[in-house]
């Protein structure tokens, strides 16, 4: 069987899935231009990717795939050129149980890219049917990664079977840009990271290999080994891009990387670590796209917002926002300055980084180095008639000391403390020295929070609760799951087959009452504050958990593994 441009028009045809009058019009332009029609169809507009993979799959008895999450054997990508695999829209993926090698094709009617895979292999190909989209990612993720490792891999043993060469030091190979093998390695490890949504990229040096990990939606995922071998290269190259000091390995050394990927700026975070076989190194992905979301958009229930709303319009007093470590903390506190954020206030921020650049915001940025601290250059912003002032984290006593006392001032004080709920918010103030007294007078509101995956709304579905689950796990009684009726995970393209498309907060809001700071005077516990704060209406961390999983937002998987 040879390949004909018209076969797949009869296909699609057939199918139904397009007419004589817009098939007519794609052989046109394909005459004029050439090309593909399947790519002429879906440039047009006629039908997209994922029909036409459907239809092929369908009227050719063919399996149809997704190549999200797929374990894919790397040697049997190898089998193929990376031009030969751009050129034809194919990638060998593994070997079946029967020894053929199975390959990822956009159109199976392409028999002589079949023929090409088993004359290299010496095997039988097996064809399976995914769009050219996913084609082109899974080469740009496994085949160009490939080749630039096993160059890395080649260059650092020819430094070190050749020891006069090593004056001429790893600088002038990393430091280089265009085509070297490392450059070329990195950069596609951050595209990669970039294009699967994750927040942190880890390179971890162990005995035998360097493991890197994406961190997406809050969760490690392992996406390859590196050779030992190639760790110094990487390390450095790293190094160098966020102008670290490459010959200091025996220190934690922090820097910036700004560059673009596919023509959209990018900043990097980066972080090292020394550890027995080598610099540990976390790169922290910082998006601007996701820097100003609304107070809405992170999943605030309205009860909360109309609170939210009534503290943030107060002329003075402070607002806390408390959680742990990535919970989400700064970005609800730059939430909650842009819904204040205008021409009749004047709002400055202490912030250590500055992240993110806010349009009518004056940001200062911590240096320890300088002697710029949060409470040195808290000291300094008072003086420069401020409305409102963002303090990224109160962590010492003079900062809370100053922070509260501007809170009495005449000045809106928003800022972060890591404490596990709202009512401990309190308790650590008064840990750190602040007197109650201050704090109860000063205190507006505290916002405790949590981040939980967000279902995919492609692919979720409904589940049932184990009972023994129910009551052991999530302290529920049998009746309260059985109304639940919640969703579960299930994985799609979309998602990469994780069940989870991005992360939502689960809140709970303690307004400061007089009640409240009565019985915060008398330095009662948290857990006494807490109950009267419930009392009064609050509705806790759990409690909104649950309102989120019963909408449909997240599972019962992720409110055990975050809340419980």
């Amino acid at each position: 069987m040879t390949y004909t441009r018209e076969r797949l028009g009869e296909l699609l045809l057939k199918a139904g899935v397009l007419d004589d009058e817009q098939l007519n019009m794609a052989l046109e332009i394909q005459q004029q231009n050439g090309g593909k029609l399947g790519r002429i169809l879906v440039d047009q507009l006629i039908v997209n990717e994922e029909q036409l993979a459907d239809t092929l799959a369908v009227q050719k008895g063919i399996p149809r795939i997704t190549l999200a999450n797929l374990a894919v054997d790397r040697e049997v990508v190898a089998l193929l050129p990376e031009r030969v695999a751009r050129r034809r829209t194919i990638i060998p993926l593994y070997y079946d149980d029967d020894g053929a090698v199975v390959v990822a094709m956009s159109d199976p009617l392409d028999i002589h890219a079949l023929d090409e895979i088993e004359v290299r292999s010496g095997r039988r190909a097996m064809p399976v049917v995914t769009t050219a989209s996913e084609i082109v990612h899974a080469i740009d993720k496994y085949m160009t990664q490939q080749d630039a490792i096993s160059e890395v891999v080649e260059l650092t043993n020819l430094l070190e079977a050749e020891p006069d060469k090593q004056d001429e030091s790893v600088d002038a190979k990393v430091l280089a840009g265009g085509d070297v093998p490392v450059v070329r390695l990195v950069n596609q490890i951050i595209k990669e990271a970039l294009l699967d949504r994750a927040s942190d990229i880890h390179f971890e040096p162990f005995e035998k290999d360097m493991r890197v990990r994406y961190r997406v939606d809050g969760v490690l995922h392992e996406v390859m080994r590196l050779p030992k071998s190639a760790r110094p290269e990487i390390t450095s190259r790293i190094k160098i891009m966020a102008d670290m000091n490459i010959t200091e390995r025996r220190r934690p050394q922090d820097g910036r990387i700004q560059l673009r990927v596919d023509d959209q700026p990018v900043d990097l975070r980066v972080a090292t670590l020394p550890t027995p076989h080598g610099e540990s190194i976390t790169i922290r992905v910082l998006s601007q796209s996701l820097a100003f979301y609304s107070l809405e958009d992170l999943g605030i229930a309205e009860e909360h917002l109309h609170q939210m709303d009534t503290v943030l319009r107060k002329p003075y007093g402070a607002i806390l926002v408390a959680g742990p470590t990535g919970s989400g903390k700064s970005t609800t506190l730059y939430a909650g300055l842009k819904r204040i954020n205008d021409e009749t206030r004047k709002i400055i921020t202490v912030e250590e980084p500055v992240e993110y650049q806010m349009n009518g915001v004056t940001q200062i940025g911590v240096n320890n180095a300088i002697g710029l601290t949060f409470a040195s250059g808290l000291r300094q912003i008072l003086r420069s008639d401020p409305d409102v002032v963002m303090i990224g984290e109160i962590r010492d006593p003079e900062t809370a000391e100053i922070a509260v006392r501007a809170a009495l001032t005449g000045h809106l004080v928003l800022s972060s403390i890591h404490t596990n709920d709202a009512p401990s918010a309190l308790t650590r103030l008064s840990d750190m020295q602040v007197p109650p007294y201050i704090t109860s007078s000063a205190l507006l509101a505290v916002l405790a929070q949590r981040l939980v995956r967000r279902l995919c709304p492609d692919c979720k579905q409904r589940m049932k609760v184990p009972d023994s689950w129910a009551i052991g796990q999530l302290r529920l009684d049998l009746k309260s799951a059985a109304k639940l009726r919640p969703y579960g995970p299930v994985g799609c393209e979309k998602c990469l087959n994780t069940g989870y498309l991005g992360r939502v907060g689960i809140f709970e809001l303690m307004p400061m009452d007089d009640d409240l700071r009565k019985l915060f005077l008398h330095e009662a516990p948290a857990e006494a504050l807490r109950t009267l704060a419930v009392e009064h209406g609050m509705r806790t961390l759990r409690e909104d958990a649950f309102d989120k999983v019963a909408a449909g937002m997240t599972s019962l998987e992720e409110v055990a593994r975050v809340v419980m």
